[in-house]
């Protein structure tokens, strides 16, 4: 039977249990999830999560879930008649605005609200709509009815409570589309943020790739619990060698229901460059021997796959925390040897093993030795800390929090490596040092 089912997310660690194999029973973990409004326990057997791997993560948000007899779900899928985004605004006289485009909606009276948290376990998860307290890091998920009132409400809520200035900084972005790919049929949605025109003035362009679920929404996981936002602020603007720099966040075309499984993949490569190059006849400015990419996760592999399509392309990448499957044959890094790479990685990341890493960042420095390119691996220690120096990461995966914080704390202290060394700069400072072509091809 199908069933709607709300997860608090991969780090909840109070709300789940493990059970082990006995008798017909088979080995599985029990999640505190909302099914169908009401609090409850469901049961989820090894491998069973949106990631497609043999963990047992679930995807924090509300799933279509197909439930077995027995209690288990047998098949998740995204519910495509919820709308979903970013950024909730206190309701009043029967309307709320939501969206960082300041949508308004009405609402059915006393239509009820379910909320979730990450990493806590699911407490005072129910209220009414009237009731509710925003939060500028909030994603909803709204049903509506034939009227278009929304008449229920799922909400996401991260780390960080209160207004925040990220969300001033969110809002620069802007909406655009590539052209459609011929060969596959498919165009890249991006958010951009564009620089003030300065006369005589070239930008660089950072480019950077959302993880798994990002596609999903127009603004979920680009933005939320992924400081990237605030590079369009003065605080990291400033930062580069021309006073500023676009910043682009393409947007998987993203379909995760059974059978489908789409997220950034070898697909959609082409239909990047289609909107890169698109991007950069419509803005001049944008200098071409400057073009960084990077990304985390399911992005660090596009990261991957975009460098390795076309090299030339590019002045430096950064994949941080990538699915490993899509860097391929190590001995085939020869094709981008001659671009500076700074990849980033935890100690005991549960995407890339600590032997991958080790592989990876001995084929990389062996390649880069040959053209003599700025080449780096980094590789944080199990339980570091957040750029504010006193919350210590839940999971090793996250690292690129401190990336995007430009490898600092708060305080202006850089991060250390897993063996207690400095990172040698930080990253805006290494990307500023790179040009494309800069290095020796590879032999």
């Amino acid at each position: 039977m199908k069933k709607l089912i709300c997860f608090s997310g991969v780090e909840a660690p109070d709300g789940v249990r493990h059970v082990a194999a006995s008798g017909e029973a088979p080995e599985h973990r029990v999640y505190s999830a909302i099914m169908d409004g009401d609090l409850c326990e469901v049961r989820v057997k090894k491998g069973l999560d949106l990631l497609r791997s043999p963990g047992w993560a679930v995807w924090p948000g509300p799933f279509l879930c197909e439930v077995d007899e027995a209690g288990y779900i047998v098949e998740l899928s995204v519910d495509d008649s919820l709308i979903t985004g970013y950024s909730i605004s206190a309701p009043r006289d029967g309307k709320i605005v939501l969206g960082v485009e300041e949508t308004e909606y009405s609402f059915v009276p006393g239509a009820p609200v379910y909320t979730v948290a990450n990493p806590e376990i699911i407490r005072n998860y129910k209220s009414r709509i009237e009731d509710l307290q925003t939060d500028w890091n909030d994603n909803y998920f709204i049903r509506q009815n034939d009227d278009g009132a929304i008449t229920e409400m799922y909400i996401f809520r991260q780390a960080g409570d209160g207004v925040s200035p990220l969300l001033d900084d969110i809002k620069k972005f802007r909406v655009a589309w590539g052209p459609v790919e011929p060969d596959t049929g498919l165009a890249i949605e991006y958010n951009y943020y564009a620089p003030p025109a300065r006369d005589g003035v070239k930008y660089p362009l950072f480019i950077w790739f959302h993880g798994l679920h990002g596609g999903t929404s127009a603004w979920t996981n680009l933005f939320e619990y992924n400081p990237i936002g605030a590079w369009a602020g003065e605080r990291f603007q400033r930062l580069f060698s021309s006073g500023g720099a676009y910043i682009m966040t393409p947007r998987a075309n993203e379909d995760l229901r059974p059978g489908h499984g789409i997220s950034w993949n070898p697909l959609q490569v082409k239909p990047f460059f289609a909107a890169l190059d698109d991007f950069l006849e419509r803005h001049p400015d944008a200098d071409r021997d400057r073009i960084y990419v990077g990304g985390y996760s399911m992005g660090g592999g596009m990261t991957w796959l975009v460098i390795r399509e076309r090299p030339e392309v590019f002045a430096a990448a950064v994949p941080c925390c990538p699915r490993m499957d899509y860097i391929g044959d190590y001995d085939e890094l020869s094709r981008v040897a001659a671009l500076p790479i700074w990849e980033i990685h935890g100690e005991n990341d549960f995407i890339a093993t600590p032997e991958e890493t080790e592989r990876l960042r001995a084929a990389l420095l062996d390649a880069a030795s040959k053209t003599g390119a700025d080449t780096r691996l980094l590789t944080l220690p199990t339980g570091y800390f957040f750029p504010d120096g006193v919350t210590r990461t839940p999971v090793d995966h996250l690292v690129w929090i401190p990336a995007l914080n430009n490898l600092l704390y708060d305080d202006g202290a850089p991060y250390s490596d897993k063996d207690g060394a400095p990172v040698p700069s930080t990253l805006i400072v290494w990307l500023n040092a790179q040009r494309a072509g800069q290095y020796r091809a590879a032999p």
